[in-house]
């Protein structure tokens, strides 16, 4: 059975599992032309993408065991990943060197980020991996897809449905910092009803999150209990009723930046979605309206004391109309009410509500088989900022003979400052952004390699970012970033395969003729996995990051990660399986004056039926 790693920032692939596993693993590699992506709101198979788009599969995030949806991502191309301190601490996201609050974190048509944080920003530290089916990275502004927040792009997660019959996975693990892990699900149904619900947790003592090079001992725990479901009713072939939602509780525990503190953070989130679809003349027509609620309810204590009491709400209402007149052209048009509100009574900003009204269009053409190309337009009204208006085009042309995609896209991004912004800071501007890519993908080798090569320009005005010394977002006058993208993945052979992803990002404040904060000009991670034998698979993970620059002129040295992996399959339903992190206990900071995990390993057991 061959092992194959999926490639990310390319093509997709497939990732098998020990033998376990092989009824999910054992996928062929022509598999690749039928991952469909569904974040760019076409569902359009990968090769016809004209956008720069990665996807992550479940099965690659179960071979790495990778238990957080921020770890996932860190491997992705144009990702800037930035953890400040232990368990459960901020994890920002953020892509192609712009700040975290413009990257928009979807999940089953909720968006996720927090009217009530400081720069509205999703943080991904307690979002786990237990139930996700795959995960989508749009790279670039996508505001005529989704609005406001998007001008750095999109983090797509799809969950888990149960459609294709009863079933269910399981895993327990522990080790390190007296951490323990684990993950329950089960799903079942059909094509008239099916269903899933998962429950996953963590309770860890962690690790400083001031770091212990500067003297502080005390160990930052954290714990989180996340509940997630998703539901299907089809009572008639035209007609469709779903339902998401996602519960996490968690309690974190941390210091007062780079020295030890008491702090204890208590979140709790709740995303909630309900969409009706009904099709008509053969699927042609389909017309769906959804309604998404999002509340994150954030209470802080600091040394006996409220730092921060605080609640962010955002609810949206969305209609969406999809026409499919001849088998080359497909019609979008559709419409969106979306409300935010941050409710601060303790703590940065005040009360805040913002709503927008939104309407958008998109058309997706396939003139030849092998051309397909991609328009839309988006006006927003906003309640504090008037109106805006965003256009986007995209084409991915097939190379005949070669089998090679040349992808391209142009965007314009829009972003009003959130709630909880515009309470800290009234004077903010709107940002407003124009960007392109251009990447060629060419497989070789009887499709058992492929190298993909990028390249991304992007300009935004009035850039909000966020100043730590006054604590509060301003805006960056003029902002730029651009780069390149590089990904390669080799089937070197049925039992070793190799991927690898590189972006040079070349991000700066041109008002201050210096470079972006915390944003690397070098990024590389490598991954090696492979089957010595049927029940066997290991796999390696490496990763640098460059030099950083941060405020103040303070700058991060480069450092360079090794995780180690491996996986035992006992029969055809448990697995046993063990990881090293931080193999070579490399002693780095992802952010100036927080900690990191020195060497650490754990294993468990996982199981299916």
């Amino acid at each position: 059975m061959n092992l194959r790693v999926l490639l990310l920032g390319a093509a997709a692939a497939s990732c098998a599992l020990p033998a376990g596993a092989q009824e999910r693993g054992a996928q062929d590699r022509e598999e690749k032309d039928e991952v469909i992506v569904t974040g760019a709101r076409f569902a359009t198979p990968i090769d016809q993408v004209g956008r720069s788009v990665s996807v992550i599969t479940a099965e690659e995030i179960d071979l790495r065991q990778q238990r957080f949806v921020f770890d996932a991502l860190s491997a992705a191309p144009g990702v800037q990943v930035i953890r400040s301190g232990s368990f459960g601490a901020l994890s920002s996201v953020s892509l192609r060197g712009l700040p975290s609050g413009q990257t928009l974190a979807v999940q089953d048509g909720v968006v996720l980020n927090d009217p009530s944080s400081f720069n509205n920003a999703f943080n991904f530290a307690n979002f786990d991996t237990g139930d996700i089916e795959r995960i989508e990275v749009l790279r670039g502004a996508q505001s005529t897809l989704y609005g406001s927040d998007a001008i750095g792009g999109v983090v797509n997660i799809v969950t888990r449905d149960g459609r294709e019959g009863f079933g269910g996975e399981a895993y327990a693990e522990g080790g390190s910092f007296g951490t323990f892990r684990g993950s329950a699900s089960v799903r079942g149904g059909g094509e008239v009803a099916s269903g899933r619900f998962t429950v996953s947790g963590v309770t860890t003592d962690g690790f400083s999150t001031a770091d212990e090079a500067n003297g502080n001992t005390e160990d930052d725990g954290f714990k989180n209990l996340t509940l997630s479901s998703k539901a299907r009713l089809a009572p008639t072939d035209n007609l469709e009723f779903s339902l998401v939602a996602r519960y996490q509780d968690s309690r974190t525990e941390f210091d007062n930046f780079s020295v030890d503190g008491n702090g204890v953070a208590d979140t709790k989130a709740l995303a909630v979605a309900g969409f009706a679809t009904h099709r008509s003349f053969g699927g042609a027509v389909e017309n769906r309206v959804s309604v998404a609620y999002l509340r994150n309810d954030r209470f802080d204590t600091n040394f006996g004391a409220v730092s921060f009491d605080g609640v962010g709400e955002r609810t949206s209402y969305e209609y969406q109309g999809t026409f499919v007149p001849a088998a080359w052209v497909s019609v979008i048009a559709g419409a969106e009410y979306d409300v935010q509100d941050s409710q601060v009574d303790t703590g940065f900003g005040a009360s805040r509500e913002i709503r927008t009204a939104s309407g958008f269009g998109l058309v997706q053409l396939q003139p030849l088989e092998f051309v397909t190309l991609n328009a839309g337009v988006r006006h927003d009204a906003s309640s504090e900022f008037g109106n805006e208006t965003t256009f986007s085009v995209s084409g991915a042309v097939r190379v005949p003979l070669t089998g090679g995609v040349l992808r391209g896209s142009y965007a314009e991004g829009f972003r009003a400052p959130a709630a909880a912004e515009l309470s800290q800071n009234p004077d903010l501007f709107a940002e407003f952004s124009e960007g392109w890519d251009i990447g060629f993908e060419q497989p070789f080798w009887n499709d058992r390699a492929s190298v993909s090569v990028t390249y991304f320009d992007q300009r935004i005005d009035d850039l909000i970012g966020f100043d730590p010394i006054s604590f509060r977002p301003f805006n960056i006058e003029e902002f730029a970033s651009e780069g390149v993208e590089v990904a390669v993945d080799a089937d070197l052979a049925g039992w070793l395969s190799f991927s690898g992803a590189y972006t040079y990002t070349d991000a700066l404040n041109l008002s201050q003729s210096e470079a972006a904060f915390g944003q690397p000009d070098h990024r590389f991670h490598a991954e090696l996995a492979f089957r010595p034998a049927d029940r066997f698979a290991f796999s390696t993970g490496v990763t640098f990051n460059g030099r950083e620059t941060f405020f103040g002129g303070t700058s991060l040295d480069s450092f360079t990660l090794v995780n180690l992996r491996g996986e035992y399959a006992l029969n055809d339903r448990f697995d046993l399986f063990a990881r090293i992190e931080n193999v070579t206990d490399a002693e780095y900071q992802d952010n100036p004056g927080f900690g990191t995990a020195p060497l650490s390993a754990y294993g468990g057991v996982r199981a299916r039926f």
